[in-house]
């Protein structure tokens, strides 16, 4: 039996660009663990590489996100054509189930180790159900990855990737987790074991990013009992990670320390925005503004890389903040921003029924306007060209060569920890990346107003698909 793995791809700027860098989806490498031994599986990652049209598997998995949802249905439509099955699976496949049934053989709206092992053995006993939604086993159910899939030579960057728990203890709003997923974690000798016996590791750049990894948890930090306890496992494995977590976390000092001796010399956090009035209306109450600059020469003074993600479009923001946004960052002496969007109501979250009651959703949006990239919504104090106008102009500002020398030249000497200084090297790439989304200058970035990727939506016209339709 022979299987594809695929996690699809469309880029910002709605052209046809792919984009290497150090994180990527492992979603192919988790699906692949839980294939049978006997099968024959291949994984693409369509950020990294093209995927090939000409071949034939005899089960197809896609893992995508909302906004990708119209080009994976076209992937799937041309696969089914050519006799594979096909099964959609990730956050949009669980919410919109009945949708992704009429493009799809099969449906998973569950965890995926309940799940995959049981499709595979249905399809090999011709018996496909249409939805898989079997209960969660468990975080210690969770398999390890095969790392060997990983072509290294598609992304010289990539670094491998590890779950060690999954949701998040809070409840921000605009958060795809809030309400669809309670945290958990795995136990530790599980995940150690994993990283000593089946992690591969990249060999590029003369071995400068050997034993190094991520954590691909949405909050490393969910508890921080747990998170100690894990530090502690990781030092005498002598590894180098980075992490995503929500800011509370480094307020904790010695916790910070911790980290650092356990070999985390990066760490990604949403701070979301500097302004009060957008943090209350995101219900994000663990950041405190006052506590950033302290937190910030904390964590580069431990050792660790601090890289934030801020948002524009929040009912909060006015035309004066976004104004002053970059003053307030150079006030911080802080310019390793390595993500800049729009706030996004995705579908399953409150801030999207908010909204919907409210009135307040941009008409004709489809599933390819939810990507953070693309104004969805009317915010109380701004008309969508201002936030769009702010959007672009920030971009430009903080993904710019004068940034990243500032960044350098504030943060290289801060710490003398092993790999401090070649971390913050490899972050200039990440914050020049701001610049991407704004490539293509016909993009509107406003609901309903940009059209599909050309290739997409001339495939979508000859084969009778319409987009799916939000407001």
């Amino acid at each position: 039996m022979r299987i594809a793995v695929i996690a699809t791809y469309t880029h910002p700027t709605r052209l046809r660009i792919k984009e290497p860098s150090i994180m990527q989806s492992s979603v192919p490498e988790l699906i692949a663990g839980l294939c049978p031994d006997h099968a024959e599986v291949e994984i693409f990652n369509e950020k990294e590489v093209d995927i090939p049209l000409d071949r034939h598997w005899d089960l197809v998995f896609f893992s995508y996100l909302h906004s990708y949802y119209e080009h994976t249905k076209v992937l799937s439509t041309l696969f089914r054509q050519r006799g594979m099955k096909t099964v959609a699976g990730g956050r949009h496949a669980s919410y919109f189930p009945d949708d992704a049934k009429e493009h799809f053989d099969a449906v998973i709206t569950g965890e995926p180790e309940a799940n995959v092992p049981a499709l595979i053995e249905d399809f090999e006993k011709g018996q496909l159900q249409q939805v898989y939604s079997r209960p969660s086993l468990g975080p210690a159910a969770i398999r390890p990855y095969r790392y060997e899939l990983i072509d290294f030579t598609h992304n010289k960057l990539r670094l491998p990737g590890i779950e060690a728990s999954r949701g998040c203890p809070f409840s921000c709003n605009f958060c795809v987790l809030t309400g669809n997923e309670r945290y958990r974690y795995r136990p530790i000798p599980q995940v150690i074991d994993e990283i000593q016996t089946r992690m591969h590791w990249n060999p590029n750049f003369m071995g400068l990013m050997d034993d190094a990894f991520i954590f691909l948890d949405n909050n490393l930090g969910g508890s921080p009992k747990y998170l100690r306890e894990l530090c502690e496992a990781l030092i005498p494995l002598k590894k180098t990670w980075g992490c995503a977590l929500t800011f509370n976390v480094l307020k904790d000092e010695s916790l910070v320390k911790l980290m650092a001796r356990a070999g985390c010399r990066y760490v990604y956090t949403g701070l979301e925005s500097l302004n009060p009035d957008s943090l209350k209306a995101m219900n994000k109450g663990q950041n405190k503004l006052a506590e950033v600059d302290a937190v910030i020469r904390r964590v580069f003074s431990a050792g660790i890389l601090l890289s934030f993600g801020l948002i524009v479009g929040s009912d909060g923001d006015t035309n004066e903040y976004l104004e002053k946004l970059p003053t307030y960052l150079a006030d911080l002496k802080y310019f390793s921003i390595t993500f800049l969007g729009i706030v996004c109501p995705y579908p399953e979250t409150p801030f999207f029924r908010e909204l919907q009651a409210e009135g307040r959703l941009l008409p004709g949006t489809v599933s390819r306007d939810y990507d953070g990239y693309t104004l969805c919504h009317q915010p109380k104090n701004l008309h969508p060209s201002e936030v769009i106008e702010h959007f672009n102009r920030l971009c430009l500002e903080l993904g710019s060569l004068p940034n990243i020398a500032r960044h350098y030249w504030s943060k290289l000497t801060m710490s003398d920890m092993p790999r401090y200084k070649q971390t913050i090297l490899f972050s200039g790439p990440e914050i020049l990346s701001i610049r991407n989304p704004v490539k293509n200058k016909a993009r509107r970035y406003i609901a309903g107003q940009d059209s599909l990727e050309e290739w997409d939506a001339r495939q979508m016209q000859a084969l009778g698909l319409q987009p799916q339709r939000l407001t």
